[in-house]
């Protein structure tokens, strides 16, 4: 039996997701449990939602639920649609397909657009593909292929159509720039484990104008209790001065996320993307250097996660693993083929970074 206690030495984490937890971060993790409600709670969970606000552009409070991005997801694309809609989903590639796969299970009708492995969404093909579409569905950064794609040229594609559109930024917030409010994003989905350096386990939906109108002009509620955001809104409004969500909160999550926050917004989000850009980049040049190609095209690459072609990954995770780092294998359509590292956390550094490039030497 494992004891939670007394757990093995652990690989420094390199993987798409998600991070290691800064110090302080791990800190206010292991705080004595709170209660979900009362004057300290309240407080707290209106800084951290107002954070989130900032950090992301967003001028409507969003909504911080316990689960998972996917959940977010779920949750946006539950409330901006209604089933019989149709959509347009950017095949971008393994959350490309998710994001088809969530659009079905609510009755939408998904209209997938092929993206080429390595490039960006093409926002010429998307825009053909919009003709009496209700919505537009993508990734902002595709974690399979470590691409990031053009959302403020969508978004304006999407609306230029009469159409909404919901982003992904799993693997984007906190890492990649982003404006919910002035690029139009009418609902963006996205965890607290990768970009934004916390503990999984939440959930977070940021509305934009557009998405708030659509959501209340529906003609009925979500099938989904839990993740109807209007029934979120009224506890906000009846209750937010004591207990301001449905359901009880993981309350040292929050607590955790709320110093993440406190320290990404003291330096500057731009100053935080540049400095993470520099990283990956930094990596990007080292893996290419050692013969392993970056999977995105110049000028799409992500920050968060550098992806990279390889004829053995395995061999070389298993490489890495001996030496006390874990990365990440490729997921469709570079599973098999590419090895991926996350830059997040507490091991986003230059110095690990170029120890993991020091232990692949040692093998290629």
């Amino acid at each position: 039996m494992v004891d939670p206690r007394k757990l093995p030495e652990m690989p420094a984490l390199m993987i798409a997701g998600p991070g290691e937890l800064h110090e302080e971060d791990l800190e206010a993790l292991g705080h004595q449990v709170i209660a979900h409600y009362g004057d300290v709670w309240t407080e707290l969970h209106r800084q951290v939602i107002g954070q989130l606000g900032t950090l992301l552009g967003a001028a409507d409070p969003p909504y911080l639920i316990p689960g998972t991005g996917t959940m977010a997801l779920d949750a946006a694309v539950a409330n901006v649609f209604e089933p019989g809609q149709r959509v347009v989903v950017a095949g971008t590639g393994f959350f490309g397909t998710r994001l088809r796969e969530v659009a079905e299970a609510h009755g939408l009708a998904a209209t997938v657009v092929p993206v080429e492995t390595g490039a960006a969404a093409d926002t010429s093909r998307v825009a053909e593909a919009m003709d009496r579409a209700h919505g537009l569905l993508t990734v902002q950064v595709e974690t399979a292929t470590g691409v990031r794609h053009p959302v403020e040229e969508l978004a304006a594609v999407a609306h230029g159509a009469g159409a909404a559109i919901v982003v992904d930024a799993i693997a984007s917030a906190g890492g990649e720039r982003l404006d919910v409010d002035g690029w139009g994003i009418d609902a963006l989905a996205t965890g607290t484990q990768k970009g934004l350096e916390a503990p999984p386990g939440l959930g977070i939906v940021a509305l934009g104008p557009g998405g708030r109108a659509r959501i209340e002009a529906r003609s009925r509620p979500p099938s989904s209790w839990y993740l109807d955001l209007m029934r979120w809104d009224h506890y906000r409004e009846e209750w937010g001065a004591w207990h301001p969500h449905p359901v009880t909160m993981p309350t040292n999550l929050v607590l955790a996320l709320g110093s993440s926050l406190n320290r990404l917004l003291e330096r500057g989000i731009e100053s935080v993307v540049a400095t993470r850009a520099g990283l990956a980049r930094r990596c990007r040049d080292g893996l290419r250097a050692l013969g392993l190609e970056p999977v995105p095209r110049p000028g799409v690459e992500a920050n968060l996660v550098v992806a990279a072609w390889a004829d053995d990954p395995a061999a070389l995770q298993n490489h890495l693993l001996r030496r006390g780092i874990m990365v990440s294998g490729g997921l469709e359509p570079t599973a098999g083929k590419a090895i991926r590292v996350g830059l997040m956390g507490r091991t986003a550094t230059e110095d690990m970074v170029d120890r993991l490039l020091t232990h692949l030497a040692e093998v290629l």
